[in-house]
């Protein structure tokens, strides 16, 4: 058995909180495809050049660039090869363009080669579903607050008394979630009391719906948009200015940092940091948007809404 998903925040989730699903899982049988498929050609996933961006979509931040190539080798050197190799699995997705596209995508191939799968569907629990918080291991604990005098009265506190504290937190928060319904949009947003109750609510997938996911994936493959959105809870193809008008209206007519801009269309768009900024850089050359200061990254970049916007 292995479990399929997709991106670095899953992987990790999953990794942290395997002993607890299943404690016979081992780290090896996670393989996460990073190839961000809701971004650029899919015509062909193995090239390359192609899908440089959706495997590495940080490769032209500077501070990233040199180990850029090292990530796609290693995605196309290891991932993918131990992905053909599955007998089994369990497909963890959620809602956002990239999950949806990285579930069409293996399962139209596990399809293909007959494989057996499972779908793990992370979306929503009503709060009163959640478990408890789980007791965390003794460990050293710091807490840093604003207030220096506080921060000395913390510092001098014995470690078994620190440790009530984020176990405290931890439960109050998890009082006041249980009167909400909790929506989780991506399976690296899981903590793994929740991953518990959606991995109980796994189910296997027939031939006829594998049938129908394997289409799907087909037909945008044929279709190749720039894009591929969540519009009215369905996966469809988009054009590469999709979520432009997004970005414009979280965009202030004052100089701002971009990071600014991106931090506010992320939830709205539901898709990942480095695309929001390529698009900024397109409007920025469409006239639409101004970049006053231009750094290598959205960090390091100012912008404001143009005046003929």
């Amino acid at each position: 058995m292995y479990w399929i998903c997709f991106g670095d925040s899953a992987n990790g989730m999953l990794l942290f909180a395997r002993q607890a699903l299943d404690p016979a899982m081992d780290r090896s049988r996670i393989i996460s495809l990073i190839d961000d498929l809701s971004i650029g050609d899919i015509s062909d996933l193995r090239n390359r050049e192609a899908r440089s961006f959706g495997v590495c979509p940080w490769r032209n931040d500077p501070e990233f660039a040199d180990i850029a190539e090292e990530c796609v080798t290693r995605y196309f050197q290891d991932a993918i090869p131990a992905f053909e190799t599955v007998d089994e699995a369990v497909i963890w997705y959620g809602d956002s363009p990239a999950e949806q596209c990285g579930m069409l995508r293996a399962a139209h191939d596990l399809y293909m080669r007959d494989v057996p799968f499972s779908l793990v569907h992370v979306d929503q629990l009503k709060g009163e579903e959640l478990p408890p918080p789980e007791r965390p291991a003794a460990s050293a604990v710091g807490i840093i607050t604003e207030n220096r005098l506080l921060n000395f009265t913390l510092q001098h506190t014995p470690q078994f008394l620190l440790r009530q504290i984020p176990r405290i937190i931890a439960k109050r928060n998890w009082r006041n979630r249980r009167a909400q319904l909790v929506v989780y949009r991506s399976v690296g947003e899981l903590e793994p009391e929740a991953a518990s109750v959606f991995y109980s609510r796994r189910r296997r997938v027939q031939d006829c719906e594998a049938k129908l996911l394997y289409s799907r994936w087909g037909q945008l493959v044929r279709e190749n948009a720039p894009l591929r959105v969540m519009k009215d809870g369905k996966l469809v193809s988009a054009p590469a200015d999709y979520y432009d008008e997004t970005i414009l209206a979280n965009t202030p007519e004052e100089e701002t940092c971009a990071a600014k801009v991106v931090g506010l269309s992320i939830p709205e768009c539901n898709i990942n940091d480095c695309l929001i900024f390529e698009r900024i850089r397109a409007l920025a050359a469409a006239g639409k948007l101004e970049i006053i200061k231009n750094g290598g990254n959205y960090r390091d970049t100012t912008v404001k809404k143009s005046n003929k916007a």
